[in-house]
């Protein structure tokens, strides 16, 4: 389906939430060694400050730049060499107006641009005369001149290609992206990195890297699909005042989510809070179940019960001491195909169910996982092996219950061969079609609900890309899910709040250390900071088995 833009601050999925992540996420600078402090002498409170000042009414194109420059010129920039590479659109025309109010401000500036600075129209021509009044060069790209130019420089400001560009860049376009490439300097991309296809994501040839990238009124796709996201750097929303009408999808902002927490009220009690069934684990996978569990302890479950293969329930049960435990008979390796019947009676009571982690695919096995779904009529998250008994999604007709489904790209593909698009068109078009939500795990997680409803969730570090993550997700969404919240606001709630956990583990532990239970560990921490964002009431529904579809 078509993916349109966000306005910053409308429509409950905003804008600026990718701003945060990347604040967190952005490290040392390519070739400038006194980072953070470095960069954020060059690049102060505007860009990277958090706070964007709307500015009243539609500008003039080229005078959006203005508000990039003014935040540029906000800090010590006397003395400092910045070089603008401007292309012969609006875009270099946005650069050539920051780098004017740089000159003004001392800065040491030279702009290089992709044709004859005199041939331009009307507009560019303007911005060439304000940077020429303030003191600075504007010349021609030349290849031996700018790899001069950019060795000395402090900065380099990005306007080569806008949003609307597409296939690899040719001539002196590609040029000057492999010479800001080459360069040691931080680079702030004017709308995004010049290379980079603004409505998909793709870079079919060079792009730049932009340690910090500045864009107009809304999130582009092609800012967080990767790899474009890759190139992005932190990214900052500037609102420039479009009458935008908010899109279908957006970015999750900390000040949405605080309110979908579910903090417990006095008046409740554990079964209030939900009763939440997890069936997962096999012999000598019994890790699974127990990181699900640790997951749904630390979310808010009023009362747990996991369900686990007989030969690994007291191995499960003492690691996670608060839940009850049902022994599931086996056969051949797997689940006995009767196990089903050893879950009945907290099927009857349980407000969600999450299954599937680390059960194995032996025929027993996925025979009982879609004779769960099938008998629950409640909200259920489908992760792991419970995904492969979906085969490409038939299964799916049987269930009466709303769905979450939470695979990683390879369970996708094996789920929906046949897809194709951007991973925002992949997510919405499956979830239309099986009527269920779909999160879509990886760099910048996609949740879409069957409804249009699309997410992109900003949290997140490498450090994920280990063992019995998912498997944390899963129980941290399940527990969402029994607490009242549906799965679209369960998805991208647990998304934000597990990539958050992640990245305070690394935190604490570096980058190469965390592990699973790590993030589970740090949960309690992610949820702290998030009710510190939100100024509204608590969220979560009342817990009722009835009206939840």
């Amino acid at each position: 389906m078509p993916v349109g833009l966000v306005p910053p601050g409308r429509g409950g999925v905003r804008g600026e939430g990718l701003v945060r992540r990347r604040r967190q996420q952005l490290g040392p600078v390519r070739g400038v060694p006194d980072q953070p402090a470095g960069l954020a002498e060059l690049v102060p409170d505007g860009v990277g400050g958090g706070e964007v000042t709307p500015l009243p009414g539609r500008l003039p194109p080229v005078e959006e730049a203005g508000d990039l420059g003014r935040r540029l010129a906000r800090g010590r920039v006397a003395g400092r060499r910045v070089v603008a590479l401007a292309g012969k659109g609006h875009n270099g025309g946005d650069a050539l107006e920051a780098l004017a109010r740089l000159a003004r401000r001392g800065a040491g500036a030279e702009a290089l641009v992709t044709g004859d600075p005199d041939d331009l129209d009307a507009q560019g021509r303007r911005c060439v005369a304000l940077v020429r009044r303030a003191g600075g060069r504007v010349r021609a790209f030349d290849a031996g001149l700018a790899k001069g130019l950019l060795s000395g420089a402090d900065l380099v400001l990005d306007g080569l290609l806008g949003t609307g560009s597409s296939g690899a860049p040719r001539g002196p376009v590609a040029e000057a992206i492999a010479a800001a490439e080459a360069a040691a300097a931080a680079v702030v991309a004017v709308d995004i990195p010049s290379g980079v296809d603004g409505a998909t994501g793709q870079v079919a040839g060079q792009a730049v890297t932009a340690a910090v990238t500045v864009t107009f009124q809304a999130v582009k796709p092609g800012h967080v699909l990767p790899p474009g996201s890759d190139h992005v750097g932190r990214l900052e929303v500037a609102d420039i005042g479009l009458p935008l009408e908010p899109g279908r999808w957006g970015v999750s902002e900390p000040a949405d989510l605080a309110g979908l927490v579910p903090v417990p009220r006095a008046e409740q009690h554990k079964r209030s809070r939900g009763v939440l069934l997890l069936v997962g684990g096999s012999p000598g996978m019994g890790g699974a179940p127990t990181l699900m569990g640790l997951a749904a302890r630390r979310a808010g479950t009023g009362l747990l019960v996991l369900a686990v293969p007989a030969s690994v329930v007291d191995r499960v049960g003492a690691a996670v001491p608060e839940a009850l435990t049902v022994a599931l008979p086996e056969s051949g390796g797997g689940l006995a195909r009767n196990a089903d019947d050893a879950c009945r009676r907290w099927l009857g009571e349980a407000t969600a169910i999450g299954v599937g982690p680390g059960l194995g695919r032996a025929d027993g096995t996925q025979k009982v996982v879609r004779g769960l779904l099938a008998a629950y009529d409640g909200p259920a998250v489908v992760d792991a092996d419970a995904l492969f008994a979906l085969g490409t999604g038939g299964p799916l007709a049987d269930r009466r219950g709303p769905t979450l489904l939470t695979p990683h790209a390879g369970e996708f593909a094996r789920l929906a061969p046949d897809t194709s698009g951007t991973r925002l068109d992949e997510a919405a078009g499956r979830a239309g079609a099986w009527g269920a939500t779909v999160l879509l795990k990886g760099n910048n997680t996609v949740i879409a609900d069957p409804d249009g409803r699309l997410a992109v969730n900003p949290t997140g570090v490498p450090a994920l890309a280990t063992g019995g993550t998912g498997d944390v997700l899963t129980g941290l969404t399940a527990s969402l899910l029994c607490q009242g919240l549906s799965p679209f606001d369960a998805g991208r709630l647990g998304a934000w709040v597990h990539g958050r956990a992640a990245a305070l583990a690394a935190a604490e532990l570096g980058p190469v250390s965390v592990a699973a239970g790590d993030v589970a560990g740090h949960l309690p921490g992610a949820f702290r900071e998030l009710l510190g964002e939100g100024s509204g009431p608590p969220g979560g529904a009342p817990v009722s088995r009835e009206g939840r579809r």
